[in-house]
């Protein structure tokens, strides 16, 4: 055994031992200690970063050494960058001074009675005419007086970027403008010139001398009616004839016989007595055909019994009209059937052969150029109604407005519909009317032809009252903010499309009109807001 040996075995705790023992220990836990060292270096190295970039990743692009443009943190409530917010940083665009509400006109901030808070580059134009008459005038929607919304600015990034919004502008001007109350009515021809034909005696139609569309004269005869209580009429009339001058000639010769004393004077008296009773009996024959529609005033002398029948016979009966009826039915019991007024036939039931009575209607006259229109007027705005008040209506949108005034106001309420009745003659002188047409009638209450208006989509309403967006007059200088002041506004009239601000702007002013609910939208949006992040 080598000494050397001997030497280790007995005394293993030499220097040598020791040494390898470290270098082994060393070569077998060397990976682990530069994998600990190396994960625990990569996370002090993360820690560092994501301190200095707030925990950020960095984009693909910046892996690729590419940049890109930062994007301008956005107001969340007002929606446009938080550097150039003049509604979070009032500083960058100071608010005018405040003057509160008009009580006058019942809006904030009165662009009327503070001309220099209008937006306009040249000198406001103010209304031609007193609005506060018109505000008294019929009561109107007023405006909350404690509402704020009116102190807020709608503001955009960029002209570009309205304009991608699609809404549209337009500048506040002077028109006609008409106030007025709608209500439904109904053309009718005017009453007192309809005439509805009817025969004074039931019979049989033997002869029709117009048709429909004829225009007629008063008096021009219709036709003729065949009936029998006429020849009876004409019957009685002539035996009335007969009886009073035979008692006539009686009393002519008693007379001077009984003045002698040769004639009793009873007997005389008694012829007297029967002539009178003759003459009651012809006054009422007489009557009779007068009734039935004959004029006895054209008759000829009637003394003469023979030639009596013959004038009675065809009594007021032309001969042109004889000449078109057969042979059989000229006979003394026809009837003239003549029109009672002038105008159109405009319905004709004379039909030769046709049974009538009195109730029958032969035929309706009527002069169409006099018209009626009943129009039906809610109660509560009956107390706006006056006599004399022009009233103005059309048939079509493309055809002119047809004018009358107001005659007649019913002092009751129909209790079905809950209307008040009104009537207005019109005059139909052209022909373009027709009767039972419904139409949705005007009355004016206010006319003024340099009303101060803008299209009716300008006009936004809440329950606080109504608004419109007015255009900053700045906004197309460099520098400027792109925005729109909230206004309060008292509206007038509204009609095609248009409406009258009696108060809250003047001539010359430019305003939002179709789409901007959706301003008043975005108003409402950053009221309710939780908050503006612009100082964060």
């Amino acid at each position: 055994m080598d000494s050397t040996t001997v030497t280790e075995a007995t005394h293993p705790e030499t220097p040598a031992r020791r040494k390898r023992e470290l270098i082994a220990f060393v070569r077998e836990h060397l990976a682990t200690w530069l994998a600990n060292g190396l994960v625990f270096g990569s996370l002090t190295a993360l820690f560092v970063y994501g301190h200095r970039t707030g925990w950020t990743l960095p984009k693909f692009s910046e892996l690729l050494g590419k940049t890109e443009t930062v994007v301008e943190p956005i107001c969340p409530e007002h929606l446009v960058p938080m550097d150039i917010c003049i509604e979070c940083k009032p500083e960058l665009w100071p608010k005018p001074e405040s003057y509160g509400f008009c009580w006058e006109h019942g809006v904030a901030e009165c662009v009327l009675h503070h001309p220099h808070l209008a937006q306009t580059n040249s000198d406001p134009v103010l209304p031609k005419y007193d609005t506060l008459e018109a505000l008294r005038q019929i009561p109107r929607r007023e405006n909350n007086s404690r509402s704020t919304l009116h102190e807020r600015r709608i503001q955009f990034a960029s002209h570009e970027a309205f304009e991608k919004t699609g809404i549209e502008v337009d500048f506040v001007r002077e028109a006609p403008m008409v106030e007025v109350i709608k209500a439904n009515g109904e053309l009718a021809f005017d009453p007192n010139y309809v005439a509805h034909i009817t025969s004074r005696a039931p019979g049989v139609v033997v002869l029709s001398l117009h048709a429909l569309g004829d225009v007629v004269a008063r008096g021009d005869l219709l036709g003729l009616i065949e009936s029998q209580q006429v020849g009876q009429a004409k019957s009685q009339f002539l035996q009335s004839i007969v009886q009073h001058n035979l008692r006539r000639s009686v009393v002519e010769r008693m007379a001077p016989i009984a003045a002698s004393g040769a004639v009793p004077q009873k007997s005389f008296a008694e012829a007297e007595s029967a002539l009178r009773e003759a003459e009651v009996q012809l006054t009422s024959a007489r009557l009779l055909l007068s009734n039935l529609g004959f004029k006895l005033d054209d008759l000829s002398e009637l003394d003469d019994a023979e030639t009596a029948p013959e004038s009675i016979r065809f009594l007021g009966i032309p001969q042109e009209a004889l000449n078109k009826l057969l042979p059989e039915n000229r006979t003394a019991n026809l009837l003239p059937i003549r029109s009672s007024i002038g105008g159109e036939i405009i319905t004709t039931h004379m039909v030769p052969g046709e049974v009538i009575d009195q109730t029958t209607w032969l035929a309706t006259i009527c002069d169409p150029t006099k018209m009626w229109l009943d129009i039906h007027v809610r109660s509560e705005d009956a107390r706006f109604l006056q006599h004399d008040q022009e009233v103005r209506f059309r048939t079509a949108l493309d055809e002119p407005y047809v004018s009358g005034t107001i005659r007649w106001i019913s002092p009751a309420i129909d209790e079905a519909t809950r209307t008040i009745q009104v009537r207005v003659p019109i005059d139909n002188a052209n022909g373009v009317l027709r009767d039972r047409t419904f139409v949705t009638a005007e009355i004016i209450l206010r006319q003024q032809p340099n009303a101060v208006v803008v299209p009716s989509e300008a006009v936004q309403s809440t329950s606080d009252g109504q608004f419109i967006f007015v255009r900053h007059k700045t906004y197309f200088d460099a520098d400027s903010p792109k925005f729109f002041q909230v206004r309060q506004v008292r509206v007038g009239a509204v009609h095609d499309g248009k409406t009258e601000l009696l108060a809250g702007a003047v001539v010359g002013e430019v305003v939002a009109t179709r789409g901007s609910q959706s301003l008043m939208a975005q108003l409402f949006r950053s009221s309710f807001g939780e908050g503006c992040g612009c100082f964060e």
